[in-house]
C-alpha cells in the first residue's frame, strides 16, 4: 500500500498544510469530500474513518477541529475484510503521528485562529513522513501509539462515498505518479468538478439574494404598520 497524499485542515476545509508527489484530479475531489464533510456536521471525534473509492482509499481522524487525512492506494483493495484495521495500522499510524509532529511544532491557539495554507512549513514534514511510511517501518504494530487506541474498543468507521455524492455526481479519480500524462484527458475529467463548484457557488449566490430580499421585505413590512398604525392614532385625534 502507498500513502501518496496527506494533508490537514481546520473546520474540516480550511487547508493548512498539505503535500503529494503526484499529479491529478484526485485534490479536487478531495476538496469536494472536505466540503460535504462539513455540511454534514456531525462529531466525529476520537474515531478512525475510512472511505474507499475504487483501489484508492481516504483515511482520515479528528481531533479538536483538526482533520488529518490521507489518501493511499492497493491492489486488489478489499475494505469488508475482518481484518482491516490490522492490515492497515501503519496508514493510521502515519496519521497519529502527523498529529503529534504538527501539534508539537505548532502553538494550539495559534492554530485555532490560522489562515488557509499559513503552515506550508510544514509541508516538508508530511514529505518526510510519507517516504517513511512508504518504506515500511519495520516496528512491531505493538509499539506505535494508534495500537493502544485500537485496544480501547476502537474501530474504524468505513463510510460510502455515495454518502457525500449524488448518483449524478460523476468521479473519474486520475492520479499519475509523474508529469508526463495527458494534459487534455485530466482536463475533461476536471470538468464535472468544475461544474459542480460553479453550480455550489450558484446555490450560494441564490442564498445571499434571498436573504437580502427578505431583510427588504421585512423592513417594508415594518414601517408599513408602523405608518398605517400612527396614521390611524392622528385620525382618531382630529
Amino acid at each position: 500500500m502507498t500513502i501518496f497524499y496527506s494533508l490537514i485542515a481546520r473546520n474540516y476545509d480550511l487547508i493548512l498544510s498539505e503535500y503529494t508527489d503526484y499529479t491529478g484530479n484526485f485534490q479536487q475531489i478531495t476538496r469536494i469530500l472536505l466540503y460535504k464533510l462539513k455540511l454534514i456536521g456531525q462529531n466525529k471525534a476520537d474515531n478512525l474513518f475510512c472511505i474507499p473509492y475504487d483501489n484508492y482509499q481516504f483515511n482520515y481522524i479528528i481531533t479538536d477541529d483538526l482533520l488529518y487525512l490521507c489518501m493511499s492506494y492497493k491492489d486488489n483493495m478489499n475494505i469488508s475484510q475482518k481484518n482491516y484495521l490490522n492490515e492497515n495500522i501503519l496508514i493510521y499510524a502515519f496519521l497519529f503521528d502527523l498529529r503529534k509532529f504538527f501539534l508539537t511544532q505548532y502553538n494550539f491557539e495559534d492554530i485555532q485562529k490560522s489562515h488557509s495554507y499559513e503552515y506550508q512549513d510544514f509541508d516538508n514534514s508530511i514529505h518526510l513522513l510519507l517516504e517513511y511510511y512508504n518504506e515500511r517501518p519495520s516496528f512491531t504494530k505493538s509499539g506505535l501509539p494508534v495500537y493502544n487506541f485500537i485496544n480501547e474498543d476502537k474501530n474504524v468507521i468505513i463510510e460510502n462515498l455515495n454518502k457525500y455524492f449524488n448518483s449524478d455526481e460523476t468521479l473519474n479519480m486520475t492520479v499519475f505518479q509523474n508529469e508526463a500524462y495527458n494534459i487534455q484527458t485530466v482536463a475533461k475529467q476536471n470538468m464535472v468538478l468544475l461544474d459542480y463548484n460553479k453550480r455550489i457557488e450558484k446555490i450560494e449566490q441564490i442564498k445571499t439574494v434571498i436573504k437580502i430580499l427578505s431583510i427588504i421585505i421585512g423592513f417594508m413590512l415594518v414601517l408599513y404598520l408602523f405608518v398605517h398604525f400612527f396614521g390611524n392614532k392622528e385620525n382618531i385625534k382630529k
